[in-house]
Parts: C-alpha cells; structure tokens; sequence
C-alpha cells in the first residue's frame, strides 16, 4: 500500500513562497509529527508533500490512502484534494484544526476525520484500516507528554524555510483569548525536560526555535527546562506572554539559557480591547516599560497586534505604527481579527449575525470577514495594509534594526533579514 501526506496550503496564499520566504519562514512539524505516528511495515511508499514549497500533482502516483492536515483558510483546497483523489480510489483522511473545530463538514468531504490530538488516534485509524474496519471519527485528547513521538523530520521538505529547526516542549495554553483556536486542538501537557534535550542535542543545531504557544506559562516547569538548556550553549527563541517583561528571575534564566529574541501577542494598543479579548494581561500603558525590562536582559521583541476589536477606532488604527515605534520593538506583526470554527468569537459573532462570509479561504487573518463596530470592514481592510506599509519603509526598519539589542554582530543579521522578509510579505497583494 502507498501513503500520500499532505500539509495543505491556501492556494490564494501566494506571499510567503516569495524570493524572501526563506527570511521569515520556519519548518512545519506537522508532517514530521504525523510521520512519526505512522507504524512501521504497514506502507510500501509513504510521500509527504507541504503545500508551502511543494505541489500536489494527482496523478503522478496512485495512492491507497492520503492524509490530509489543513487550517481553516485552506479547507477548500483540502475537500477539493479529497475530491480528485476519491475519483482515483484513494481512501481520504482529514485532520488538523479547521477538521477538529467542524468534524461534521470535514467528513461531508472525506472518508474519516481525526478530531484533536493524532498522538492515539491516528496508530488506531491505522490498524483500523488495515483490517478494512475504519471508524468514521477518531478523537481521543488522552495524551501522556511520555508519550509524544519525535518528528522525523528527515522526511520532511526544507525548501523556503530558515535552516532553525522547530521544538515543542508544552503545545498548550492555558489562556482563553476568544479569538485564539489554540484551545480547540491543545491542553498544556509540557513533555519532560529530559526528553526536550535529548530531542535538541540530537538535532545538532546551534539554534532553535521554541514552537510553544507560552514558553514561560508555567514557571517552573520553565526555569527547570532553561537551566537544562544552558549546558547546551544553544540560541534560541520562542512566544512569550506580555507579563513575562516583569518577572526578572525568569528574563534572566532565559537569556542565560540562550533566549535572544520573544514574540508577544501585545494585541491592542487599547484596554478595551483586550478586556473584550478576555486577555490576561490588559494594560497597554505598560507595554514600553515591559518591553524596555526584556530589552534589558538582551532579549528581542517581536510585536504582533490584531487589528479590528470592538473598541478599536479608524484614528487609533491608523496610529499604530507610530505607537509602535515608541513602544521600541525589533520587529512587529499584524492580523485582521479572524473569528475561527471552534473560537468564543466565532460563536459570538454568529449569533449576532455579524459574520459576513463562510467562504473559508478568507479567514487567512488578512481580510474582515465580519461587521467592525466602527467602521465598514472594507475600511478596516485598508487601514490594516496601510499600517503594515507604514510601519515597514525603510527608515523604520533600519531604526528598528539599529536600536535592537541585537544590534551587534552577527544577530543584526538576522534582525535585519526578518524586517526585510516582513516588508516584503506582499500584503497588498493578499486575498
């Protein structure tokens, strides 16, 4: 029998496989993660293809049996993949979250859904369909940290993608940001320290990047796994939450360990917001002193702001990246507020009939696919490309690059690099 593993890509999506992907696009572990789940023996062929770099050709083999993993904003192209390769007698399987948070659409396109975790459910799935018995829906969130299998990442393409590979030590949060689909597919289950290390030094790298939706959630689990990292002498970066900028200890053990840079959901520059949100941390006033305290332990800042909350006004929008420059981050993002399937906006603005559009495609986090409180979303669209224009002319990022405390060689190369790659995104030119 052969497999066919895909990690499906909006095709509308066209920005990120540009000349400078490479500057600002890290390695998926989906693949990897699946690969490892597939028991051995069982597949004569198994071909991984990420949709990132690679394109799905559908009769350049015949498949017995082809996984699909897939976001909300590329379901259409996932059920239309599920489609021609049904016509080719494939058996199709549909996984990741846009399948977790609406199972019931998934299988409307496919042969069986894995909903949550693959940790169990796809080696069960696996068996299942050897013996010609495949369930419908496997679910099943029991997962021991023990028990995660490490990615083989040896299968997997490193076309367009930074040459840092990607760990996972906790890929839970046990924040309730409304908007965040995390909680639909993770619970905080960090893996043990030993196994993390292991994991790094077999890995043989000088640099990692942490894909851990809050590296320092929990505390101590994270002051033990740092000191474990200091003997390795490794750089390395990960996602923060806006109080770890007050919790010196921790910024401390972190640098030592290796930490250079943190990326933080700062999200709105407005209080309102962020109580809206169900943020935790909701004062915005504070965000130039938390991030001075970081920046004080030689420790980056990468920003990102959501733009589209209720409170969120055309006047305080348009000045972001303003703002933005004297709060003195190294590097800022942006996103148009998207209410995921499975999210508690989502849920709230369909009952109050504020969603504009189920076409999938567009929730891709540049685009208003629901009614803003105060403005059209056709101006929220604009403002959002034009404070992303705004905040990237070449003055701002060589400011910002010159400033950082990365400035010294050789990180200000990289700093550079990852200013450069977001100016270059192609915005404008996003669906």
């Amino acid at each position: 029998m052969k497999l066919l593993m895909i990690h499906v890509w909006n095709e509308k999506e066209r920005a990120y496989r540009g000349r400078f992907s490479s500057l600002l696009s890290y390695p998926s572990l989906t693949l990897a993660a699946i690969y490892s789940l597939i028991p051995q023996g069982v597949f004569s062929k198994i071909d991984v293809i990420d949709e990132n770099s690679q394109k799905v050709n559908y009769d350049k083999e015949k498949y017995d049996l082809v996984m699909l993993s897939f976001e909300t904003s590329s379901s259409a192209t996932a059920y239309r993949h599920c489609a021609e390769f049904k016509k080719r007698g494939a058996y199709t399987v549909c996984g990741g979250y846009h399948a977790t948070a609406l199972p019931d659409e998934a299988a409307a396109h496919c042969d069986t859904v894995i909903i949550g975790p693959a940790e169990i459910s796809i080696p069960s799935f696996i068996k299942d369909f050897v013996k010609g018995t495949p369930q419908k829906f496997y679910k099943n969130y029991d997962i021991c940290a023990t028990d995660f299998t490490i990615p083989a990442r040896d299968k997997i393409t490193k076309r367009k993608k930074l040459a840092i590979p990607a760990v996972v030590a906790d890929r839970g949060c046990n924040n309730c940001c409304k908007y965040c689909s995390m909680r639909t597919m993770w619970k905080s289950n960090p893996r043990p320290v030993e196994s993390v290390v292991e994991e790094i030094k077999a890995l043989k790298s000088k640099q990692v990047i942490f894909y851990d939706p809050n590296f320092f959630g929990k505390r101590e689990y994270a002051l033990e796994l740092m000191q474990a990292l200091k003997p390795l002498k490794i750089l390395w970066a990960s996602n923060a939450t806006a109080d770890f900028g007050y919790d010196h200890e921790l910024m401390q053990a972190a640098y030592e360990s290796g930490c250079r840079g943190v990326l933080i959901g700062l999200e709105s520059l407005n209080s309102q917001s962020l109580t809206g949100a169900a943020k935790r941390f909701r004062t915005p006033d504070k965000y130039e002193e938390i991030i001075k305290n970081i920046h004080s332990h030689n420790i980056s800042v990468n920003g990102c702001f959501v733009l589209g909350f209720d409170h969120d006004t055309e006047e305080e929008l348009l000045a972001l990246p303003e703002r933005v420059d004297k709060l003195g981050l190294d590097m800022c993002r942006f996103a148009v507020l998207t209410p995921y399937p499975g999210t508690k906006q989502y849920e709230e603005y369909e009952r109050a009939g504020r969603l504009l559009t189920k076409d999938w495609s567009r929730y891709n986090q540049n685009n208003a696919v629901f009614r803003p409180t105060n403005m059209t979303p056709e101006r929220l669209n604009e403002i959002y490309r034009q404070v992303w224009k705004e905040s990237y002319t070449w003055k701002r990022v060589l400011r910002r690059t010159f400033s950082s405390p990365w400035r010294k060689k050789p990180y200000i190369f990289i700093l550079l690099g990852a200013n450069i790659g977001f100016k270059f995104l192609g915005i404008d030119k996003r669906n």
